[in-house]
């Protein structure tokens, strides 16, 4: 019996996650192929600064002493690291300080209508719970619908492959 169970259980799984298997697997195609071309952009861009270096290093050999070539191309690229540190600094407290008000607004409206939504959604049954006497279940789904609206939607699935995964494991150590 467990057997059957076990593979009608793998079946129905298998069924439903065979949709979201094939969506992770071309979505990771498709950052793997998009890290590989950043990848190959990086090294060349690294090639390119490498060869100005030199160039630059060589052309101030011809005008100065090769000590101080090598000073001005150190300090040319110690300017350029101090402009972009300074770049981004103004630029991430410039975003802390204006994206932080509109974001919590937002999820404050996100929340009340994900509320609103999950109790819509959870009330006939419910109430059909409620009148077949079942108080242990409307008891179960109500937690459950609290603890959705509190996990929201990332935090949910999250715990759901986590169970998942466990409950897995449980069942597999079972049928062994």
């Amino acid at each position: 019996m467990k057997d059957f169970l076990t593979r009608q259980i793998h079946t129905i799984v298998g069924s439903a996650v065979a949709p979201v298997e094939a969506a992770g697997n071309r979505l990771v195609g498709m950052v793997v192929r998009i890290a590989s071309i950043a990848g190959v952009a990086v090294v060349a861009l690294v090639a390119m600064l490498i060869c100005l270096s030199i160039a630059l290093d060589l052309w101030l050999t011809d005008i100065a002493s090769p000590i101080v070539a090598a000073l001005g191309v150190a300090g040319f690229y110690f300017v350029v690291a101090v402009i972009c540190f300074i770049l981004l600094m103004a630029r991430s407290t410039k975003a802390e300080a204006s994206a932080q008000p509109p974001r919590l607004a937002e999820t404050a409206k996100t929340d009340t209508r994900l509320s609103a939504n999950i109790e819509e959604t959870i009330s006939p049954f419910v109430e059909i719970l409620r009148q077949t006497g079942l108080k242990r279940e409307e008891v179960a789904v109500r937690l459950a619908a609290e603890a959705t609206k509190q996990l929201g939607p990332l935090g949910l699935v999250g715990l759901a492959l986590t169970v998942g995964f466990l409950c897995e494991r449980a069942i597999d150590a079972r049928c062994k």
